[in-house]
């Protein structure tokens, strides 16, 4: 009886996350964005966008400004709260399908409960990840994946 509370706390938290994310997703695609994640916690919602070459500091405040507004209009998060706007960043974490598909031919860390891989994502087939490794292709279940990043030569 003591995990009801919990599990009706993250199923609420779920439902305003996803009505969130169905009123802001229209706007930030008209604005040229790819909401990559929403989440909320301790007061903070975060928002992490892409789009083609980039996002910059400038693009992060004309959504906040965008998002505030149409959350000002919504009454979704009871008391004060604060909203962050960033992108992915360099070493962006991937977590589905389309981001393996998106990212085919850039250098990755993949974390699996076998060991780390590093190498160069070829694509998809069917449910599984291609990965280049030392020369090799190596297929990772997607499923299997525990963690996984894209990294950079600096």
């Amino acid at each position: 009886m003591g995990t009801c509370p919990l599990f009706y706390f993250l199923m609420r938290e779920t439902a305003l996350l996803d009505d969130m994310e169905a009123l802001v997703n229209p706007e930030i695609s008209l604005m040229g964005f790819e909401l990559i994640e929403i989440s909320f916690s301790g007061g903070v919602l975060r928002l992490t966008l892409d789009k083609p070459g980039g996002v910059t500091l400038d693009d992060c405040v004309a959504v906040n400004r965008r998002v505030s507004a149409l959350l000002d209009t919504r009454d979704f998060i009871d008391g004060s709260y604060r909203l962050e706007v960033s992108s992915p960043g360099l070493n962006r974490r991937l977590k589905t399908r389309r981001d393996f598909e998106h990212f085919s031919g850039r250098k990755v860390k993949i974390l699996t409960p076998d060991g780390v891989h590093r190498g160069t994502i070829k694509g998809m087939t069917g449910d599984e990840v291609i990965l280049v490794e030392e020369g090799k292709d190596m297929k990772l279940l997607l499923d299997s994946i525990v963690k996984a990043n894209l990294e950079f030569d600096f």
